[in-house]
């Protein structure tokens, strides 16, 4: 076969998984990034001397025996030598007034913590523990993408899934609000409805949990960065090509097909195949023109109740003490809310002295004070940008989250400084992301599972990647569709993929 190119747009863990096993499999291979460092939404950076990390909280797949764990050892993420930072307490939930109780990463360990916690919902408490351990069995299929599946895969997996798809349905259709009348205990109620966004579904809640208690869920050692520049060196060693700050301003189509793309300043690259890996809605409506229409994702532009996205707004501080006795994540809640699109009295401290790898100054630890919000808090911090008051929100309000933090940490008085503030137009400018969002469409009660083909109707050698086309994205997905891309483009041509 004569050697075809394959331009892949943006280089986060999607873009290097594309172009890493299509390296593996002969093509010629360009991606290009159009920030100065590879990674999209897994990133990191440095302030004041400190490592922030923009992505990680855990990762699924960490576990050598579990399928997805395949994937990021053949793309360079994980290897026996990387160390995995396993947490014992997940997250601990203060409610204040002595009211607080710790999520654990051993289920048994939490259950009785929730049952001596709320006597009164023993039965209920079981029941919940037994669906986590239920769903510690339920591996998403990562080995090919279906519309590429012979029969007897099709066969394989409804053999090896049929009991996990009726829990998966099931699930997907309650929200984490109306299981949480399961619970008398207003405490626990309150942690399984607030968990996430409105409308939150079960599915995706007992999905996490159940990867953290089967020891499928961690955190790799160097944290976001260094996952990443795995993964470069991984490419760079199989003769990928790398472009960084790159920007694609559209996808070139002649006689409906993707010939190349061009960049900003008019540089044209011409390519047989064209990968986008940019989040959808950018895809369509700015490289493409809005020229195509795509049904999985129209109805969902279009429906911010049904299908809203995950963001962010956060106070990142350096500390100047030793954390480690800390929790790594303590979620609290505050009488005096935090004001911004909406009342906010739920906070998030993130503890980040678990990895002596991450860089800080001695005797120095990263914290994140994070406030979570859906495209409202998008719209309000967009507004504010506008009205020229950015700056000095920002200030106000990683101000106000420093003093919620030295409620609950008195003893750190005039040991911390605020070195970074994100917000959602953080996310917005630098992943060109829909509404401020670093992470697919939340995945509702009401809203419809996505798993979208990678294909555009009427427009030839193009292929969609990315968290944005598989469920409610996130790095699994991520690398997921990173490997369909890269099959459905050998199997288009009639090559047979190899993995490694």
């Amino acid at each position: 076969m004569e050697k075809k190119k394959v331009v892949i747009v943006g280089g986060g863990v999607s873009g290097l998984a594309t172009a890493i096993y299509l390296r593996l499999n002969g093509y010629d291979t360009l991606l290009l990034e159009k920030n100065h460092v590879a990674g999209g939404a897994c990133i990191g950076w440095e302030r004041k001397g400190c490592y922030i990390d923009g992505c990680i909280h855990w990762l699924i797949g960490v576990n050598p025996k579990s399928p997805m764990y395949k994937l990021w050892e053949q793309t360079g993420a994980l290897s026996p030598d990387v160390g995995v930072f396993y947490q014992d307490d997940f997250y601990t939930l203060d409610f204040g007034e002595g009211k607080s109780f710790t999520i654990w990463s051993d289920l048994n360990r939490l259950q009785a913590e929730l049952i001596a916690f709320a006597p009164e919902d023993e039965k209920a408490i079981k029941k919940f523990c037994k669906l986590i351990k239920r769903f510690e069995r339920i591996e998403a299929p990562s080995e090919k993408p279906v519309d590429i599946m012979n029969i007897l895969d099709l066969l394989k997996i409804g053999l090896t899934m049929c009991g996990d798809y009726y829990y998966v349905s099931k699930t997907s259709k309650i929200s984490c609000e109306d299981y949480s009348k399961n619970f008398k205990n207003p405490y626990v109620r309150r942690w399984i409805a607030e968990h996430m966004t409105a409308d939150y579904n079960l599915m995706s809640f007992l999905y996490m949990l159940s990867h953290v208690t089967s020891n499928n869920g961690g955190i790799p050692e160097g944290g976001s960065l260094a996952l990443v520049k795995r993964m470069e060196d991984k490419y760079a060693s199989l003769g990928g090509k790398t472009r960084l700050r790159a920007y694609v301003e559209r996808i070139d189509v002649e006689n409906g097909t993707a010939v190349g793309v061009t960049l900003k300043g008019g540089e044209k690259i011409s390519a047989d195949w064209v990968v986008s890996t940019t989040p959808a809605e950018h895809t369509l409506k700015d490289l493409l023109g809005d020229a195509y229409k795509v049904k999985d994702f129209e109805f969902r532009f279009e429906d911010r109740v049904k299908y809203p996205i995950y963001t962010y707004t956060t106070a990142v501080i350096k500390v100047n003490a030793d954390m480690s006795a800390a929790p790594l994540s303590h979620k609290v809640h505050v009488e005096d809310p935090v004001v911004l699109e909406t009342e906010h009295r739920g906070i998030t401290f993130r503890n980040y002295s678990y990895d002596k790898t991450l860089k800080a100054p001695d005797g120095n630890c990263v914290v994140q004070i994070t406030v979570a919000g859906n495209d409202d808090m998008y719209f309000y911090w967009k507004k504010i940008k506008e009205n020229g008051e950015y700056a000095e929100k920002k200030a106000a309000i990683s101000k106000q989250l420093l003093e919620i933090y030295l409620r609950y940490y008195p003893e750190l008085e005039g040991k911390v400084e605020i070195i970074d503030v994100i917000t959602p137009m953080t996310y917005e400018r630098y992943l060109n992301g829909r509404n401020g969002s670093f992470q697919g469409f939340v995945h509702t009660s009401k809203g419809k599972a996505l798993m979208q083909n990678g294909r555009i109707k009427g427009l030839k050698n193009f292929i969609f990647s990315g968290q944005w086309v598989l469920r409610s994205g996130g790095l699994p997905p991520a690398v997921m569709t990173g490997k369909f891309a890269a099959q459905r483009i050998c199997k288009k041509d009639g090559v047979k993929f190899r993995a490694e």
